[in-house]
């Protein structure tokens, strides 16, 4: 039998994502023939190693691979058990003939796309930042951005001491003082997306994920699911790829760019001076007539 990664494996044999893996493996929790396994890219034959996780064997099987999309609604978390007893992600999806997680996460209040599958592969690349697959959000917010507010999300800025990648910005419609505007970015970092606009003083009131990568959120209603068809994992796979070859040229922050992006953004957001009052209008009655030439004295005395 060929040799596998063991944090591919384990994520096949648990149940669980890549990531979740790799920290299952880095805790000490994992052992490969009978010594314990620190190293999510270790490699090992799975035919003559067993593999077992707090002391119980797991084996990985091959099941039959399953993508789902759901439409996460407002109060849900992205977990499949919660402690403190709220709805989870778990309670999107119906009883399919084997088991999935979450594709990343959603916050507790962000609506709109989420996917489900087994196919762990897939789901690491997907959610790993080096990859840098886009996500775009609907995103409605307090007050009416000014198009200089937005190119700073454009270029990026710093958030939490760090740069955020250049976004891709498009104001979609102002009505009442609140506006929507939808952003695609790059990352995932904790209330990336809120925490953009709120730096720049626009606070979000809804955020619904609308895309990941070209997969749209279609035909499925807020707390529904429904599988990908073979177009939309076909199309899905092929953009990961892509992805994966962009990401060994990617461009590394340059020196002093989180201070001039800082400097920027003070400026947008530093309030606008009044203007002056206009210069009293000249009465009518003493309106002046054209300039008129110099007396010929005059120009004579400046040519000595």
């Amino acid at each position: 039998m060929a040799e596998e990664r063991l944090n591919r494996y384990i994520s096949r044999a648990a149940g669980v994502s890549r990531r979740t893996a790799d920290e299952m493996i880095r805790m000490g929790r994992v052992t490969v023939g009978g010594r314990q396994a620190t190293d999510p890219g270790t490699l090992f034959d799975p035919g003559r190693k067993d593999v077992r996780i707090d002391g119980n064997a797991v084996v990985a099987s091959e099941d039959e691979k399953i993508y789902v999309m759901s439409y996460k609604p407002d109060n849900v978390v992205t977990t499949m058990k919660d402690k403190e007893g709220r709805k989870t992600a778990a309670s999107l999806v119906g009883d399919l003939s084997a088991r999935v997680f979450p594709v990343g996460r959603l916050d507790y209040h962000t609506t709109g796309l989420l996917l489900f599958t087994n196919d762990g592969d897939l789901a690491y690349r997907l959610t790993h930042p080096k990859f840098g697959v886009e996500k775009t959000y609907l995103a409605k917010v307090m007050g009416v951005p000014t198009p200089g507010r937005l190119g700073i999300l454009r270029r990026g800025l710093p958030i939490d001491g760090e740069m955020t990648n250049p976004a891709q910005v498009k104001f979609v419609e102002a009505r009442e003082g609140k506006a929507w505007v939808s952003i695609r970015i790059a990352e995932g970092r904790y209330h990336q997306v809120r925490k953009m606009f709120d730096a720049i003083g626009h606070r979000v009131m809804k955020l619904r994920r609308t895309a990941i990568g070209d997969l749209e959120l279609a035909d499925v209603e807020p707390g529904a699911w429904r599988y990908l068809t073979g177009k939309e994992v076909r199309e899905l796979v092929a953009y990961v790829a892509e992805k994966e070859r962009e990401a060994r040229g990617k461009r590394p922050v340059v020196v002093g760019e989180v201070e001039a992006a800082q400097a920027r953004l003070a400026k947008v957001r530093r309030p606008r001076p009044e203007r002056a009052a206009p210069a009293p209008a000249t009465p009518v009655g003493e309106r002046k007539g054209p300039r008129q030439p110099k007396p010929g004295w005059k120009q004579r005395s400046g040519r000595r």
